[in-house]
Order: C-alpha cells, then sequence, then structure tokens
C-alpha cells in the first residue's frame, strides 16, 4: 500500500470515488489569535493491490504541536473488498479527513502523522503564524 497524495487544503470531500480538494498545498496556516482553530481539511489517496484490498487496515491521522502534544486524532478502517479492476490494476482509495474543529493553542511548527496499519507513513508540516496587523506595519 502506498501513500500517494497527502496534502493539508481548506475543504476536501468524495463523491463517486473521486476526491475534490479546495485550496491545496498548504504549509502556513496565518490567524489573528491564538487559540484558534485549524480550520482545515487533509485529502489522501491510498493505493492498495488487488491482495491489499481483500483485507481490512487501519487508517490513523494524529496531529501534533513542535512541543510534542496531540491535537487531534482520527482513525478509521479501510475495506475495499472485490473492486472490479483490470488485471494489474491497482485500486485508488481517496480520503477526505475534516480538522476544521482542531485547535491550534500557538503559532509555531505542527505535523500532521499519518499511518496505516499502526506503521508510519507519510508527515506534512505546516507552521501557524500571527497575521500582520497592517496599522502596525513599518512604512
Amino acid at each position: 500500500m502506498e501513500v500517494t497524495t497527502a496534502i493539508l487544503c481548506d475543504s476536501a470531500q468524495i463523491r463517486e470515488g473521486l476526491l475534490f480538494v479546495l485550496a491545496g498545498g498548504i504549509t502556513r496556516i496565518r490567524r489573528s489569535s491564538f487559540p484558534a482553530n485549524l480550520a482545515a481539511a487533509v485529502a489522501v489517496v491510498l493505493e492498495l493491490d488487488s491482495i491489499e484490498a481483500q483485507r481490512a487496515h487501519e487508517f490513523e491521522l494524529v496531529a501534533v504541536g513542535e512541543d510534542g502534544q496531540e491535537l487531534a486524532r482520527v482513525g478509521a478502517q479501510i475495506q475495499v473488498g472485490d473492486a472490479p479492476v483490470h488485471f494489474g490494476e491497482n485500486i485508488q482509495v481517496p480520503l477526505a479527513v475534516d480538522l476544521h474543529g482542531a485547535v491550534l493553542p500557538s503559532a509555531g511548527a505542527y505535523e500532521l502523522r499519518l499511518y496505516i496499519d499502526g506503521n508510519h507513513r507519510r508527515t506534512l508540516q505546516f507552521w501557524a503564524e500571527d497575521t500582520i496587523d497592517p496599522d502596525f506595519a513599518s512604512p
């Protein structure tokens, strides 16, 4: 199993087996004050071969701050089963993980760690920053 796509985005949803992403590739989240809602989602595409599709897999996404504090944890069991595919064709499994309610306690570095069956597969990094107040900008 491969994680072929994993991006932080404004919004993600699945419809008819397709992944829809709005404003993907976020690396900076700017807020006027902290704590603040993350207000983002993670779009993921897993690629399974036909043998892997026959059994259940555990998916887990863990959000952590630079101090190691866990902010959010989302888990799901994935089982594709007998998907109609052509010989040798791998199966694409899109996932949309809503993290809009997760709270960023302060400005700083954060990680979104993806695990499949308990094994780390990908880490997305982003930074939360204070917005710049134009009234206090230097000339």
